[in-house]
């Protein structure tokens, strides 16, 4: 089998000239219609908006302190989505606001859906507390929550 290298060449120049927001929405989309395939309810979509919510949450407060920051990617998992935003230096101070400003958006993001929820009642409302609810605990004890701690103890430590 012989590769065309000039034509592999070609495909690289044009990946790297694909803006970012394509990658999120593609990305996005990809999470949507894996988890929509497997579980057939429209919850998947409220899942998704939350997620995104969060993930915009640290992609908007890294923007608003000067930090070079990606526009977050979504790994699509079987009843389960993964969002990354990659993030670059920054202080302890901003660390803190970064890594809490996500578990917040999504917080808030669920809390309108659920009121919009009471309001027009498209779906169950326990599902979306849940969402809510698991936002907050859930990213507090995971990996944001890590950040958070580690960033307030390191922050303590240096004065």
């Amino acid at each position: 089998m012989v590769v065309n290298l000039s034509f592999m060449k070609k495909i690289k120049q044009k990946l790297k000239q694909t803006p970012d927001h394509v990658y999120t929405i593609a990305s996005l989309a990809a999470l949507a219609a894996v988890n929509y395939a497997i579980i057939h309810n429209s919850f998947v979509f409220i899942a998704v908006i939350v997620l995104l919510a969060h993930e915009l949450g640290h992609y908007f407060t890294a923007k608003s302190k000067n930090i070079e920051v990606n526009l977050p990617i979504f790994i699509p998992l079987p009843f389960l989505g993964i969002g990354l935003t990659k993030v670059g230096f920054q202080t302890f101070e901003d660390q803190q606001a970064i890594a809490i400003s996500g578990p917040i958006y999504g917080f808030i993001t669920a809390l309108l859906i659920l009121l919009l929820n009471i309001l027009y009642n498209f779906t169950s409302s326990l599902p979306i507390i849940f969402l809510a609810i698991t936002e907050l605990v859930f990213n507090f004890i995971g990996s944001d929550g890590k950040k958070y701690r580690e960033a307030k103890r390191r922050n303590a430590s240096c004065i």
